[in-house]
């Protein structure tokens, strides 16, 4: 699947770029308790500590960070845990629902990145990704054909042979990279010979294509993955309303940023 790139300049105030790239980095867990000083990320961005004292006005405004005065500025894990939700891998998905999902390893070890994953992941012709696919069921149902490609340039030495655990929680212990941004697309398909034999399918029964393109806390391109899935309802719900610059007052509502991404509802 080819999707072309746009690339859109960003014309908003620097501090809420800033703000925004600040919020991924404390919703992924990059932060353990205490944000980098102001110095510092005025050097890390090259801006003014005014702009970032900005940037920070505004998360604390949201109630994702709390400063103490001369210690510091903090993560406030009750305003993070009231108000975001993380973006979930398929195998969290499926637990979330209740049931308790069960993955057969089909492939896993390096293999040479195709057309798209060279395009997403930056990559020279004949370098080579991580493919990790797998048959995901529960309570003994196939619900799902899972093939990540990730990116070996940032995860040197990955290895999932025996991955029996979350994908995206690997990720973040051993890599300390956490999944904040994604982007996926839903395709009707048709289920082939090897789809349908796997998922317990009459062959050309219809299922759904999932193409996710995921990238890190620092905006790095780390996975695209294709999921075959059962044709299940899918769960998707997106509300997202930003901060108005304009507006000295920004109503409650201007002040939520909520998000929920699921693959489908696997539950009988």
């Amino acid at each position: 699947m080819n999707v072309a790139a746009v690339s859109v300049k960003d014309h908003r105030p620097i501090y809420i770029q800033i703000a925004e790239k600040l919020r991924a980095r404390i919703l992924s867990g990059y932060y353990e308790e205490k944000i980098a000083g102001e110095l510092p990320l005025a050097r890390e961005w090259q801006v003014s500590r005014r702009t970032i004292q900005q940037a920070l006005d505004l998360l604390v405004d949201e109630g994702l960070l709390v400063r103490q005065h001369g210690l510091g500025t903090f993560i406030n894990r009750k305003g993070v845990a009231k108000r975001y939700r993380a973006i979930t891998s398929l195998t969290e998905g499926i637990a979330g629902q209740g049931l308790k999902p069960e993955a057969t390893v089909l492939r896993s070890g390096a293999d040479a990145a195709d057309a798209d994953e060279r395009a997403f992941f930056g990559l020279e012709p004949g370098a080579p990704v991580y493919r990790h696919r797998r048959l995901l069921s529960a309570d003994g149902r196939p619900l799902a054909i899972a093939e990540a490609a990730l990116n070996l340039a940032l995860l040197p030495g990955l290895e999932l042979s025996h991955l029996d655990r979350s994908l995206y929680g690997k990720l973040r212990d051993a890599y300390g990279r956490t999944i904040v941004e994604v982007e996926d697309q839903y395709v009707p398909a048709v289920s082939d010979a090897t789809v349908a034999g796997l998922l317990n399918l009459p062959v050309g029964s219809p299922v759904f294509l999932a193409v996710r393109r995921a990238r890190d806390q620092a905006g790095l391109p780390i996975e695209l993955s294709r999921v075959t899935m059962l044709p299940v309802p899918l769960d998707i719900s997106i509300r997202h309303v930003g901060f108005l610059p304009e507006v000295e007052e920004p109503t409650s509502e201007a002040r939520d940023w909520t998000y929920s991404v699921g693959f489908g509802n696997f539950r009988r």
